[in-house]
């Protein structure tokens, strides 16, 4: 009888007994691989809407690309002027696939969406 007792108060600890709510968990927070994912589909989307230039003919992941040097680039402490260079490039064998102007507001989209821990680099460009 003495078991069953010790038994039951040891299972009602384990179930949070005592007559307390257990604090709620949070919920839990998307990966960074995730996260960083649905970023760049955000960089994608923007890019088709106000970049329909840039974005006709080239797949989704060669736009997320572009996103992902450049949030490279700048977190590496890249000078902006060679990110700029690269980012112009649209990840072709191209130097000049797209303007300076252009490639200036793709890195500023991707900032925007993907990487807006560089936030602070935006003025660069």
């Amino acid at each position: 009888m003495r078991r069953l007792a010790l038994a039951m108060v040891a299972v009602a600890f384990a179930l949070g007994g005592c007559g307390e709510d257990a604090p709620a968990a949070d919920p839990p927070s998307p990966s960074a691989p995730a996260a960083r994912a649905s970023a760049a589909a955000g960089f994608v989307d923007v890019v088709r809407a106000q970049l329909p230039d840039v974005a006709v003919d080239r797949r989704d992941e060669e736009l997320r690309a572009v996103a992902d040097q450049a949030c490279a680039a700048l977190a590496d402490g890249t000078d902006g002027d060679e990110i700029v260079a690269r980012t112009r490039s649209l990840g072709t064998q191209d130097a000049e696939a797209t303007d300076q102007a252009t490639a200036r507001e793709l890195i500023k989209l991707a900032i925007d969406t993907t990487c807006p821990d560089q936030d602070r680099r935006v003025d660069e460009f």
